[in-house]
């Protein structure tokens, strides 16, 4: 099922220079300032919104960076996981390490991220503009050198398949250290069933797959949540998580996101389901995979 997506993480470290205070959840910050180095980069028409521009069509900063839409939808090759997030003071010296995961076409076009992060050095972070020092890129799988000490070691930007194998097992304890939103018919899902996870993560997979690989899958997706049906919660510890981020295109300039953060404990007949289970692991799932959101860890019984 996944031998035909390429995956590639960078794991990137940066340092604080200076103390100060940033939002709770990173990943929209290094989003919004990684965006503003890709766009700097390839954009000839600043002055334009990207759903306007009449040049988005072989934008580079649209087709890898913030798709404006095409027949799949509007989603992006690519999901930021900030490690050990949720801190919001810093000193002078600590370093803020985050991965980005690039999917499909996207792996194959590393060394144009790899820019925008060097060029990430030259921004300020937050509202109060923390400047931070790069100290370290390597790839998040191999432990490979990619960047250090203004050196860069590009033979090392070398995709991979994605690896998520089927494993036996009845119960599965999975860690949601993300904010996690689930919207179905326009509301937060409070405690997602199995089901939800399984369909929103194989239509990610599958909506990428269409858009950034040229493949189309063809699965049996009704028999598929009719399995994941019949796997129930038998416990969880869920708290609902109240965030929000800038945004131009908003109303007061500010998108509210909440969300839920905590554990679900499912069990049930879970081996078939695994593989899809473990590749939402890389994939994230629910919305704002592309700022860090929907990101877990799973634990089973076998």
């Amino acid at each position: 099922m996944w031998d035909h997506l390429k995956i590639f993480t960078l794991r990137v470290s940066f340092m604080s220079l200076k103390s100060g205070t940033l939002p709770p959840y990173l990943g929209s910050t290094v989003r919004g300032i990684m965006g503003h180095c890709f766009r700097e980069f390839v954009c000839t028409a600043s002055e334009n919104k990207c759903f306007l521009c009449e040049k988005r069509e072989n934008c580079l900063y649209v087709k890898y960076f913030s798709n404006t839409g095409k027949e799949a939808g509007a989603i992006n090759p690519y999901a930021i996981y900030v490690l050990k997030d949720g801190k919001t003071e810093w000193r002078e010296g600590e370093e803020c390490v985050f991965d980005l995961t690039l999917f499909g076409h996207a792996a194959e076009e590393a060394g144009i991220y790899l820019d925008a992060i060097l060029a990430m050095e030259e921004k300020g972070w937050g509202v109060s503009r923390l400047p931070f020092k790069l100290i370290r890129v390597t790839d998040a799988k191999t432990g490979k050198l990619i960047y250090a000490q203004g050196r860069t070691w590009l033979r090392n930007l070398t995709y991979h398949l994605m690896d998520a194998e089927e494993r036996e097992a009845r119960t599965v304890f999975v860690s949601f250290d993300t904010p996690l939103r689930i919207v179905t018919g326009k509301e937060l899902c409070s405690v997602p069933s199995f089901s939800n996870l399984i369909q929103f993560i194989s239509r990610r997979f599958s909506l990428i797959s269409q858009i950034y690989t040229d493949q189309r899958l063809e699965w049996n997706e009704n028999a598929i949540l009719d399995m994941a049906e019949k796997v129930k919660i038998s416990g969880h510890n869920l708290r609902h998580v109240n965030f929000g981020r800038y945004s131009i295109n908003q109303k007061g300039n500010r998108l509210e996101l909440p969300a839920v953060e905590g554990w679900i404990l499912y069990e049930g007949d879970l081996t078939f389901l695994t593989p899809i289970l473990e590749a939402g692991k890389y994939l994230h799932v629910g919305k704002g995979a592309t700022i860090g959101f929907g990101h877990y860890e799973t634990f089973y019984d076998r």
